[in-house]
């Protein structure tokens, strides 16, 4: 997959921008993991992070809709499972950002790892713009130009 990775990291975003049709809401600070995923030859673990995060955005939809919806009887399995990958983004999300400045590092821990209602809500955005980037590169591998 190598060859889908943009030199320019904002391009790259504008392209997923471009794709999810201006859904991004945090698209500076995934312009900065990418950044910091490519500069590092982190792309594996930025695929790894992108993954993990379509698979969060999804389990937390199945945990909205099943304190509705009485067909879902694991639930509590489905709550422990959503916690253990968020877990599990924001410790890839760090080892991305590891080798960044301390400025980043402080931002995101202030911004996206706090145990706080803001900090769920900072998260849960840069989860779906992630989410979108794992379309998009999905798409690409179908769809190459």
């Amino acid at each position: 997959m190598k060859n889908e990775y943009k030199a320019n990291p904002a391009e790259f975003v504008n392209e997923v921008e471009k794709f999810s049709k201006s859904k991004l809401k945090r698209k500076a600070e995934l312009i900065r993991i990418y950044e910091e995923a490519v500069n590092n030859n982190n792309e594996k673990l930025f695929e790894d992070l992108v993954f993990t995060a379509k698979y969060v955005q999804g389990l937390l939809r199945v945990v909205k809709s099943g304190s509705a919806n009485s067909e879902i009887n694991n639930l509590d399995q489905i709550k422990k499972d959503f916690t253990d990958n968020l877990n599990k983004v924001v410790l890839e999300i760090k080892k991305i950002i590891s080798g960044a400045d301390e400025d980043m590092k402080t931002h995101f821990e202030q911004t996206y790892f706090e145990l706080s209602q803001q900090g769920f809500i900072n998260i849960s955005e840069l989860l779906s713009d992630l989410e979108w980037t794992k379309i998009y590169l999905n798409d690409r591998k179908r769809n190459p130009e």
